[in-house]
């Protein structure tokens, strides 16, 4: 994640302005046009995860060789669907959008090499899950990383040739042919018994695989609808350079959004482990805890979008761009002040097995987020795409969703608010001050203001975290792990800083 935190930081004014604001609204719609059609791989790699790990536990490799052979056969039938699907697209969808008429070729063609792309990710998508399901991230992450890498270079080198489109598409599918093949070689490595043979399907599997799948795909496809589909509602109504306006502004909400869900993740375990030891008090506590440290984290990131994030904009790709994504910005954040309230819920509901109402409660945020935009953008432009899904965030996971978590979880509303939310109102609130005291002191023109403004911000945060944020237990066990890891400070520090100044 952080490699692609930097290297999107990097390359991103480059190709917008290599591309153009038309050619580059073209490449974001066909990444949530072929991303949206890949919201069964998320769903399968999940359940193929799960599988994979505990066969491999019980050293079954007769199973797991079955396993692997029938989900590849599945993905393979997907990766059918897929190109099917991504033709259809080219050739019925895109005359109907506003592309100009002398990129519709260019287009077309980007969008059937994309789609190639994601085919032959459904077709490699068992050995990827494979290599989860063992538990070898650092391998995953080394490929990942390499392909990143050469990927970003070959870019570069495609548009300094002043090459467009097509070839950056291509480009694209280069680099994922070879992180393929050689998570195809690592997996026959970790697994020299491992014997794949589409001969070898069995009925066994498919049924607690896709079983374990159902609820993830409709999350993710309710998740695809609120946060892939904004793009291709702005290309149905307005000029496709618009995409790239709201694409930008939209990118820095969905790096916080991914890094604050990734954070939360680890509740999903622990709530099943404490569900196992009977320990109704432990979940609870978990709930509490676990909202309030990651709302800490989630609103300092929300206060900073909404003080710094125009700014930032204005020196990482220009004043034009900062002026369109500026209410954009403001909209989408609001938003997430609301939605990340049920984060913690939504993983623990998962790891408890009650995530039914998760499912429920996606469905229902993407319809009417769906149709908010389409009823909002023929008025207010992208403004309206991004009203519209703030809207449906605030009304489905700021208030239905809150609610139908602490039912099942038979927790209290007031407890929530007191333990919870409460102790983030004034920290944000510092961060806050200190960040737009700075910024009207020292106007954010360059990257050196802006490291200030949110350093500013920070020096407002911390002691306001201490003293409110943080309960006097908590207080104390960070003075401890601060001690213990910095040796001047620890019991022993005098003994420590004489060694170190001899």
């Amino acid at each position: 994640m952080t490699a692609n935190l930097l290297i999107a930081f990097f390359l991103s004014p480059f190709v917008v302005h290599r591309l153009g604001d038309a050619a580059y609204g073209i490449w974001a719609l066909v990444l949530q046009l072929t991303g949206y059609m890949g919201v069964a791989d998320v769903s399968l790699r999940s359940a193929l995860v799960r599988f994979v790990s505990r066969l491999r536990a019980q050293q079954d490799n007769k199973g797991l060789s079955e396993l692997m052979s029938s989900t590849l056969l599945l993905y393979l039938a997907c990766a059918g669907i897929c190109l099917i699907g991504g033709g259809l697209l080219a050739i019925l969808a895109l005359p109907h959008l506003h592309i100009p008429s002398h990129l519709i070729a260019d287009a077309r063609i980007t969008l059937l090499v994309a789609t190639l792309i994601l085919a032959t990710d459904f077709a490699f998508a068992t050995f990827q899950g494979c290599l989860a399901g063992l538990s070898r991230w650092d391998l995953r992450n080394v490929v990942a990383v390499a392909v990143l890498l050469l990927r970003s270079v070959l870019t570069v080198a495609v548009l300094l040739a002043n090459h467009g489109l097509v070839a950056l598409a291509f480009v694209q599918l280069f680099a994922s042919l070879l992180g393929h093949v050689a998570e195809v070689y690592i997996v026959r490595w970790q697994l020299p018994d491992l014997r794949l043979s589409l001969r070898a399907f069995k009925k066994r599997f498919m049924r607690p695989v896709l079983s374990h799948s159902f609820n993830s795909f409709l999350i993710a496809l309710g998740v695809g609808v609120n946060y892939e589909v904004d793009a291709i509602v702005i290309a149905v109504f307005l000029p496709i350079n618009q995409v790239t306006y709201y694409v930008i502004g939209f990118n820095l909400v969905k790096y916080l959004r991914t890094l604050i869900n990734a954070s939360s993740m680890i509740v999903a375990p622990l709530a099943s482990h404490l569900e196992a030891e009977g320990d109704p008090q432990g979940i609870s506590r978990l709930f509490y805890t676990g909202n309030k440290y990651v709302l800490l984290l989630a609103y300092l990131g929300c206060a900073a979008l909404l003080c710094l994030g125009t700014d930032f904009i204005h020196v990482w790709m220009g004043e034009d761009y900062a002026r369109h994504a500026h209410a954009v910005i403001l909209l989408l954040t609001f938003g997430l002040f609301f939605s990340f309230t049920e984060n913690i819920g939504a993983h623990m509901l998962f790891g408890l097995s009650k995530h039914r109402v998760n499912v429920w409660c996606t469905g229902s945020e993407a319809l009417l987020n769906l149709a908010a935009s389409i009823l909002l953008v023929r008025r207010f432009g992208i403004y309206g795409v991004a009203a519209g899904t703030t809207l449906a965030a605030i009304l489905v996971r700021g208030w239905f969703f809150p609610q139908a978590c602490l039912k099942l979880l038979n927790l209290r509303w007031k407890e929530y608010l007191r333990t919870a939310f409460a102790p983030t109102f004034v920290p944000t609130l510092a961060f806050t001050a200190g960040a737009l005291t700075v910024r009207y002191l020292l106007p954010a023109l360059n990257y050196k203001a802006l490291f200030l403004a949110a350093m500013g911000g920070f020096l407002f945060w911390i002691p306001a975290l201490a003293l409110l944020g943080l309960n006097p237990e908590e207080r104390r066990q960070l003075a401890r792990l601060v001690t213990s890891r910095l040796p001047a400070f620890a019991p022993d520090g005098k003994r420590a800083v004489a060694v170190a100044v001899s």
